[in-house]
């Protein structure tokens, strides 16, 4: 028995809402049964015909490639409520898709009118033919002047929200799950009752480093009625974590011109950084190592645009090297900048981090109450350069809604938003050394905690879901990691930020002895010991007088080192691994 294959299509969540599922499965029902056939349903939900994606990318396009094929026969029967079901494309358009389907073999029946065509029957009957055009033709013009009504309603609702009124902008997308649009055109949209709070969940996983198939997981057990009935889906979660609708922002395109309506949603990320942080997040889990996809492989450095080569001053990146972990330098790696593609092995690399972390931690929970006002200063100034980047966004925003060409501020775009997101960044770790540094916890007790968080067993299991914790205090800590390797010998400057000092892990004499040592930095400049140049400047009393003071504080951080040292054994560290500072020696 040959099979009718109904065809049922909606393009808004409004016609959802409404009759016209049930309307369209009884029509069909109906046909089937007067003409004895099998009924299957096609079922497109909120896929527009006006552009033809249903016959590209939705059910109908699927449906012809299946006929095409031979994986549904074709004799079949499909089964539309009117043509305008199949598209609302150009007559010509529209036309190709008509014969195409008449030429495959197929019935096409239309209940709206009771019309039945076959390739047969529209050769013998050209009628037909040009009814379907009419019909094509209408469809089309209704959807032309359906768009232009959307478009002039959706410019008024824009200066609507520009001017500072709530609006709620239904016609041109959906909103996010987490948000409830009930409301009138004229209201502003807001939290969901029942998935705000779940979709915060969510948010939270992917900022504790759990990636997207184990926050579905999470979502499927915890909330088994899953996103409207049906188990969480993966893309919505991925779409989701990168939607900038989590700091409030909606875009909308239309009539060939980009609005950003700031401050549209209620928004789900506490700050823009926490958005930020949670971008960052989903490119380390995109560089997770294809050659075990079941395993994490959470690198300490990688993805936090701290660890820098000294030769070319270029970014240097995690990568497995026959199994084992290793930092290469990128712009070496593409012949860029003047710099080989030399690398160096993580583990050196991250055990030096740590040494210079515990210290830089310590240094911040010792000086409780400290004058913070620096930090205030440094955040307040940061702030205003944010300030005067988001000017000068909405005045290039202005320029391209007033008509001006995009391609002429593209790149100047590009680079007034990552500068941008370079600021917040850093004002959000500023802020956070800032409450470390006010902080009037017990001394002792934040030690242990933190003691317990970069123990050596979380230290060697790259798959531990902690050391994204050790990520986000390395991340608020550590200012840069600058790496050389000169006439064989590593050295390896790490800066803490609060901190004016330099510590200086590098290889000695020859292999495999290595040294500690304490330097100054000033501004960008980083003033090595040296005997010489002190001779010469101690008849100066001034600097001899500095001097004295750099030296005392460098006598005060090698002891500070040697405490770290006592306490990272009881962790579980072993001494470092000079023999690291000297290879291929």
């Amino acid at each position: 028995m040959p099979k009718l294959y109904s065809y049922i299509r909606w393009s808004s969540e409004r016609q959802a809402k409404g009759t016209t599922l049930k309307r369209q499965m009884e029509g069909a029902k109906e046909c089937a049964l007067a003409n004895e056939l099998e009924l299957a349903e096609i079922i497109d939900p909120g896929v527009s015909a006006f552009r033809g994606q249903n016959a590209k990318t939705g059910k109908l396009g699927g449906f012809i490639e299946a006929v095409k094929h031979g994986v549904i026969p074709a004799d079949s029967w499909l089964y539309v409520e009117n043509l305008d079901r199949l598209t609302r494309q150009g007559v010509i358009t529209a036309q190709k898709l008509f014969i195409e389907l008449l030429e495959l073999g197929l019935t096409l029946v239309t209940g709206m009118d009771k019309r039945v065509y076959t390739l047969d029957s529209v050769n013998k009957n050209p009628n037909e033919l040009v009814a379907s055009i009419l019909m094509f033709s209408r469809a089309n013009e209704e959807s032309k002047t359906k768009q232009s009504r959307t478009i002039s309603n959706v410019k008024v609702l824009v200066e609507r929200h520009k001017e500072g009124y709530p609006v709620n902008i239904k016609s041109c997308g959906k909103h996010p799950f987490w948000i409830d649009d009930s409301g009138s055109q004229e209201e502003a949209v807001r939290k969901h009752l029942h998935y705000w709070d779940i979709a915060r969940e969510a948010i939270d996983l992917f900022l504790d480093g759990h990636g997207i198939y184990k926050v579905k997981r999470y979502l499927d057990e915890r909330y088994p009625n899953g996103l409207n009935g049906k188990e969480w889906d993966y893309q919505v979660l991925k779409r989701m974590r990168e939607s900038r609708a989590l700091i409030g922002e909606r875009t909308i395109n239309i009539d060939s011109q980009t609005y950003k309506l700031r401050d549209y949603y209620p928004a789900l990320c506490k700050s823009e950084t926490e958005f930020l942080k949670l971008q960052e997040l989903k490119t380390q889990n995109g560089n997770k190592s294809k050659k075990d996809p079941t395993k994490d492989n959470i690198k300490l450095l990688s993805g936090l645009s701290i660890l820098r080569c000294r030769k070319c001053g270029g970014t240097m990146a995690g990568f497995m090297n026959r199994g084992k972990p290793r930092y290469i330098c990128l712009n070496g790696r593409h012949l860029q900048k003047g710099c080989i593609g030399w690398s160096i092995t993580a583990p050196l690399v991250d055990h030096c981090v740590i040494v210079a972390l515990l210290i830089g931690y310590m240094d911040a929970n010792r000086q409780k109450g400290q004058d913070t006002s620096k930090f205030v200063k440094v955040i307040t100034a940061k702030q205003d350069e944010v300030t005067g980047i988001d000017k000068k966004i909405e005045n290039i925003s202005l320029s391209i809604e007033e008509g001006v060409s995009i391609k002429m501020f593209s790149i100047r775009l590009k680079e007034l938003s990552a500068n941008r997101e370079v600021l917040l960044r850093d004002i959000e770790r500023i802020k956070e050394r800032k409450v470390l540094a006010e902080s009037k916890g017990n001394f002792e007790v934040t030690m242990i905690d933190f003691m317990n968080m970069i123990h050596w067993k979380v230290f060697t299991n790259s798959s531990d879901e902690t050391r994204n914790e050790i990520r986000s205090v390395i991340n608020s800590i550590i200012e840069f990691v600058m790496v050389d390797k000169t006439d064989g010998c590593i050295s390896i400057k790490i800066k803490c930020r609060g901190i004016d000092e330099i510590f200086l892990f590098r290889g000695e004499n020859r292999k495999p002895h290595w040294n500690f040592d304490v330097e100054a930095f000033t501004e960008n400049i980083i003033y090595e010991n040296n005997d010489e140049m002190e001779k010469l400047l101690t008849s100066n009393e001034f600097v001899n007088r500095s001097l004295s003071i750099r030296n005392e504080i460098r006598h005060a951080y090698l002891g500070f080192y040697k405490t770290v040292k006592e306490m990272l054994s009881i962790a579980g560290y072993p001494e470092i691994n000079g023999a690291l500072f000297w290879p291929n020696r």
